[in-house]
């Protein structure tokens, strides 16, 4: 009998046991988890931020080259333009009050100015046109026309027209590269971003002999300064002038010219070409100098 009580006392605290360790019962709170283990991938809790990423800024949407066009909405009124340089790409920033405007950014041949149709000036090898519908400068934009910041990819941003609604900009690039376009508030802005081009090495070795150089003269050829640098002909006297005084220059070949010295035995045979043939500014470099 006291071994039969006993196993019952045993199963009676083994049931009680149990009950202890079993499912709440139906209608009651769960008891909330405590340290439950974050699934990978999850963000990190308030109490313990993530550190901080040195990952270069990206834009988003992805890298193209295809025309971006979203249809009229909000008529958005022009007050800033700004632009910037990034690890892997340079942002040019149009700011407007009133809303966001419908646009269209894409590459073409050459910007014409609105209305008239003629071509625009712009520096680079490559152009987007930029059209915001509806929008207006005419007495919200203060600033100037144009801006030059001169990156490794964007060159220049520059006025293209002002009519019935459609405001115009062309954007000359160092090279033909995806972009991104997308849109922010508070202020209404509409974000540019092209990624960095990557260009072979610059070919003139005389006066200027980087891209960056190139793309400042280009910049002030627009404007009417050095028109002489689109002749090669004219380029060539230039580099006489500093290097063989009082020498006669005469073509030899289509970009090749021979500069004799009045000084017997003194010549030269000057080697040039044209490191962009798009745009207005075709300036003309020096390549090769043989004596």
């Amino acid at each position: 009998m006291r071994s039969l009580r006993g196993l019952i006392v045993l199963a009676m605290v083994a049931g009680v046991l149990a009950g202890c360790g079993s499912a709440a019962p139906p209608g009651a709170s769960p008891r909330p988890r405590t340290h439950a283990p974050q699934p990978a991938g999850t963000a990190p809790s308030a109490r313990s931020p993530a550190p901080p990423s040195t990952a270069p800024v990206a834009p988003a949407p992805a890298w193209s080259t295809t025309t971006r066009t979203t249809a009229p909405s909000h008529a958005g009124y022009l007050t800033g333009i700004s632009a910037g340089q990034h690890a892997a790409f340079d942002r040019v920033v149009f700011r407007f009050s009133g809303g966001i405007p419908g646009y269209t950014v894409g590459y073409v041949n050459g910007v014409l100015s609105d209305p008239k149709g003629d071509l625009v000036a712009l520096p680079g090898q490559a152009f987007l046109r930029v059209v915001f519908h509806p929008s207006s400068g005419y007495q919200s934009y203060s600033g100037p026309s144009s801006l030059t910041p001169v990156f490794p990819t964007l060159l220049q941003v520059r006025a293209a027209g002002d009519f019935e609604s459609y405001l115009s900009f062309g954007v000359g690039l160092s090279q033909r590269v995806g972009f991104s376009v997308f849109t922010l508030a508070r202020p209404y802005r509409v974000v540019i971003d092209v990624a960095h081009a990557s260009l072979p090495p610059f070919p003139g070795i005389w006066d200027i002999t980087t891209w960056t150089q190139f793309w400042e003269t280009q910049v002030a050829f627009n404007a009417g300064h050095q028109p002489w640098r689109g002749n090669p002909r004219m380029v060539v006297q230039a580099w006489a002038a500093g290097n063989m005084p009082n020498a006669v220059v005469s073509q030899a070949g289509p970009d090749t010219f021979k500069v004799t010295s009045s000084a017997p035995g003194q010549q030269a045979v000057i080697t040039g070409t044209r490191p962009v043939p798009v745009g207005m500014a075709q300036l003309w470099v020096i390549t090769k100098i043989s004596s």
